[in-house]
């Protein structure tokens, strides 16, 4: 077993190797001869970095702790956001197309949301934060579009629950 003077004999017997000024330099741009010192000359480490494809970091697994931190935020603002609505100014008005397909839409990206969050992969956080800017999107178009006539407190409320969502899809991109 090696005890700490033997590894302190060891470090200070071999020949130390110090750094030489080209290895020091955090960024050859604040070097005049940069272009002059060839790379092999250079103490430095080769590395070959591999950038994996957008597809190979959408499969990536992500921590349960994640996936239930999101499916819990889904859950939990959704439903104050449903709960805050009141009701609509025209029961019977007919919606217009495109609020149809952006509700489709939605609806397909929720269901996708929860899949990926019960398989725990980061597509899960990628299908939230298109869930929940088109969450926004609908908010923003409720009153323009004639559903509801008067914005209230209800509004900023549901509002804001869609940028929470879309704040929790992000962090959880970014950390996943």
């Amino acid at each position: 077993m090696a005890t700490t003077r033997d590894r302190l004999e060891e470090l200070t017997t071999h020949q130390r190797v110090l750094p030489d000024h080209d290895s020091a330099m955090p960024d050859d741009r604040l070097r005049d001869d940069a272009e002059d010192v060839p790379v092999a000359g250079r103490n430095r480490l080769a590395v070959a970095i591999r950038r994996r494809s957008l597809r190979e970091r959408l499969l990536e697994p992500i921590p349960g702790r994640r996936a239930v931190i999101g499916a819990v935020a889904w859950v939990t603002l959704l439903a104050v956001g449903i709960a805050v609505e009141p009701p609509p100014a025209n029961p019977n008005a007919v919606d217009p197309w495109f609020l149809d397909v952006l509700a489709a839409v939605l609806l397909a990206a929720v269901m996708c949301t929860f899949v990926g969050f019960g398989q725990r992969r980061r597509w899960s956080m990628a299908a939230s934060l298109l869930a929940s800017g088109l969450l926004v999107v609908s908010t923003l178009a409720c009153p323009a579009s004639g559903h509801h006539t008067q914005v209230g407190a209800w509004w900023a409320v549901q509002l804001g629950c869609g940028l929470g969502l879309v704040a929790t899809s992000i962090l959880g991109l970014r950390r996943a």
